[in-house]
């Protein structure tokens, strides 16, 4: 049995459909781990104070902001394999596909943004004593900069992998 995907994708098997769903399920699971990872290699190999201040946060934060990343890489994904499967002859999509596409995308992007800020809040006191202790702003600035570039260099990849992977099934 397959089933037609909308505005004429393709048709798949529900057995693919489930696969993409492991997948989904498996990035979020995974990501809290990853986003640990990321904290412990930039913390690692002689660190300065930059790099050990954002290494021990993203440690810390891991599982706050990780599954909602982890989330984020799945949608991400899947609508790079949509995008990648669309043929320019076919339908456009309908104004219902539309809108689920910005629900769930606005959604996962929304829900990132509230783990962000909790866990901004959850360390303001410590941010606090930094700076009673003398720590310049721009430091915890660029902390938190050094912190986004190495998630951004982290799922990024992993986001186009997965949706290559994704679309490589739906694409025959």
């Amino acid at each position: 049995p397959t089933l037609a995907l909308p505005a004429g994708l393709s048709t798949t098997t529900p057995a693919l459909l489930l696969g993409l769903v492991l997948t989904a399920l498996g990035l979020a699971v995974t990501a809290p781990a990853l986003t640990h990872l990321t904290g412990r290699v930039l913390q690692s190999v002689r660190p300065g104070a930059l790099r050990l201040l954002a290494g021990r946060v993203l440690m810390e934060e891991s599982t706050r902001i990780g599954r909602p990343l982890g989330i984020v890489c799945a949608v991400a994904s899947a609508a790079y394999a949509m995008a990648a499967l669309y043929t320019p002859g076919e339908p456009a999509f309908g104004p219902l596909t539309t809108l689920g596409t910005l629900l769930v995308t606005g959604c996962t992007i929304a829900t990132l943004l509230t783990a962000a800020v909790e866990a901004r809040q959850a360390r303001a006191d410590t941010t606090a004593a930094l700076l009673r202790l003398g720590a310049p702003a721009t430091m915890l600035r660029s902390a938190a900069a050094l912190r986004a570039g190495a998630l951004l260099a982290l799922f990024t990849p992993l986001t186009l992998l997965v949706a290559e992977l994704a679309a490589l099934p739906l694409a025959r």
